[in-house]
């Protein structure tokens, strides 16, 4: 039988944008040939509210187009299936599940995990629950309040600090976009070969967020639990930028019909 998730990672296009949809198991290995290759790679994320983001702002879809998006959303695997693509539901690669295995990778390798964002009595917090839980792990971090303009002091002192670690591996949780324009303006400076942005990662890890039950994730339904939660925050992400979404990527399906036409005509 044929396990899709033991293959390469590839890149689904569809509607006007890309991802590259893969198992914990394929992003592990990528990471894996990343740092030991001392291969750079970026890695993003696309769910429905990044993939809103994506099309009503064009400078995060610069940075997008010059990193690999996993897939951290069910909805954006229901919509390549219904394109065509030939995705599973383990290629939805969320944080929840793929923080500790990819942190236990990096301890078995001895590999130098730096984290950047959060407040610092989080981060640190978060900090002492992976070394608990992922003991000789070698990690340090920095939180995310300074100034995160392109180039400032503050920020290439950050990245003097996470280059002076000697880190492997970079997670950087800002939060979209913030985490996406400060990956993009920096990249070239940053010595780790991987880096993933990771949103609010460390709040789950520290406690200070309640992880929505696991099959919720696996079915979707992560969404109705955070909209619960805090419906003031959540209430657009979820419940508004879906429409404006499906109206873009209808239009996109509509123009992409037409093109094709105009082509199959000439």
């Amino acid at each position: 039988m044929n396990d899709a998730t033991n293959k390469p990672i590839t890149t689904c296009s569809m509607l006007g944008f890309d991802t590259e949809p893969g198992s914990i198991k394929q992003y592990l290995e990528l990471i894996k040939t990343s740092v030991t290759d001392r291969q750079a790679i970026t890695v993003y994320y696309h769910n429905l509210h990044s993939l809103y983001s994506y099309f009503t702002t064009p400078k995060l879809k610069a940075c997008y187009d010059r990193a690999t998006a996993l897939v951290d959303g069910m909805p954006v695997i229901w919509l390549l299936g219904l394109g065509g693509h030939k995705v599973t539901r383990e290629q939805r690669v969320t944080y929840v599940d793929f923080i500790w295995p990819m942190l236990e990778q990096a301890r078995d390798n001895e590999w130098r995990v730096y984290h950047l964002g959060q407040s610092s009595d989080i981060q640190q917090k978060a900090i002492a629950v992976i070394r608990e839980k992922v003991p000789g792990i070698l990690i340090d971090g920095h939180d995310g309040y300074f100034n995160q303009a392109p180039d400032h002091p503050e920020s290439l002192a950050v990245i003097e600090g996470i280059n002076a670690f000697e880190t492997d591996l970079l997670l950087v949780g800002f939060g979209a976009p913030r985490q996406e324009y400060w990956v993009d303006a920096h990249r070239d400076k940053i010595k780790a070969s991987a880096l993933f942005t990771c949103g609010a990662c460390m709040e789950y890890v520290a406690g200070a967020v309640k992880t929505p039950p696991r099959w919720m994730g696996r079915t979707g339904l992560e969404w109705s639990y955070r909209l619960f939660e805090n419906p003031r925050r959540f209430a657009f992400r979820y419940l508004v930028e879906p429409v404006i979404l499906g109206a873009i990527l209808g239009k996109n399906l509509v123009l992409g019909s037409r093109k094709n036409k105009s082509i199959d005509a000439a």
